[in-house]
């Protein structure tokens, strides 16, 4: 099985299973960590196959389903302290080089997010790659965050004093515009004004969450190819607090996706595509690091064969020794 490239996923539906409902009310951002939490499933040591009579209905079934897992996801990840988050749909409906911002579902991610942050009372400064791309977004967005949050554009807008977060829509340097990664750096490293003198403050300044949607940018670098692309070094401070791909890996009989939503593991999700026994995702695999198609090829090829013969899925994980 290969990976295959730009799944065209309809808005409407991503998949067959329940959704994960209305989004749960988040304490304040304010919180930065929370009690240790009971050891949680990691990569130390196989359990083997554990039959598994049902799953919880985790894994979105439509794209309004994702985008509010997504927001969560979000929300968590800055709660617990992290102020570098990284979200990755690979959808065609987030493909900025294919789909116009006006027929694709950016603005509703934009939207979905922006509002959570506002209620929060926070400031939020969205970016976007082109003039154009920024004109549209500020006709698109909802009316009740027209004058609540700032829509800039990537190398002419600033991540001011007066913002909480910043939001990259879409980051990419095509064709190794090396302006463009250090348009990025500014944003991250840009330090306090002079007038703020206190130390907590110009701390807390240079701590504000920025929020990467869909980057794509790749370092300008010998060993880069179209097929291994090298991402900058600062794309190793943002932690993934989303990561949905439907199609990761496909078969005739059935097909892979890897989801990941914070603070979950990295997650195999397969279902057969078999006429009269297609049915819905479920969970086959769990990991704390991001899995590489080394990975999941052998598990996907033995669900694959349990699928075709008819049999059900089993579930293999990897736990945790001790620690959170």
């Amino acid at each position: 099985p290969t990976p295959p490239t730009s799944p065209p996923f309809p808005a409407a539906s991503l998949c067959r299973t329940r959704g994960t409902g209305a989004p749960a009310a988040l304490p304040s951002l304010a919180r930065r960590a929370r009690a240790t939490s009971p050891p949680r499933m990691c990569e130390a040591s196989w359990t083997g196959l554990e039959e598994t009579a049902g799953q919880p209905a985790e894994f979105p079934e439509k794209m309004e389903d994702a985008l509010g897992q997504a927001g969560r996801a979000v929300l968590a990840a800055l709660d617990d302290g992290i102020y570098r988050v990284r979200v990755q749909l690979t959808l065609a409906e987030f493909d900025a080089k294919e789909v116009p911002i006006a027929k694709g579902s950016i603005m509703t991610f934009v939207n979905s997010v922006g509002g959570s942050l506002v209620e929060r009372g926070l400031r939020v400064n969205f970016v976007f790659n082109s003039v154009a791309d920024a004109s549209e977004a500020r006709s698109m967005v909802r009316e009740d965050l027209a004058d609540k949050v700032a829509i800039n554009v990537l190398g002419l807008g600033v991540f001011g004093e007066d913002d909480d977060v910043c939001v990259l829509i879409c980051p990419n340097n095509h064709g190794k515009d090396l302006r463009r990664i250090e348009d990025v750096e500014r944003l991250m490293y840009a330090g306090p004004p002079k007038t703020m003198t206190s130390r907590k403050e110009r701390r807390l300044f240079q701590q504000r969450p920025i929020i990467l949607l869909n980057p794509s940018l790749e370092a300008i670098h010998q060993h880069s190819t179209p097929a291994s692309k090298v991402q900058p070094m600062f794309m190793s401070d943002f932690t993934t607090a989303y990561f949905l791909d439907p199609l990761a890996m496909v078969s005739r009989s059935s097909q892979a996706a890897i989801l990941k939503s914070y603070p979950s593991q990295w997650q195999l999700w397969m279902r057969s595509t078999v006429a009269n026994r297609s049915g819905a995702y479920r969970l086959v695999w769990e990991k704390t690091t991001a899995p590489a198609i080394s990975d999941i090829s052998p598990i996907f090829n033995d669900a694959d064969d349990r699928l075709r013969r008819g049999d059900g899925l089993r579930t293999q994980t990897v736990r945790r020794r001790g620690g959170r």
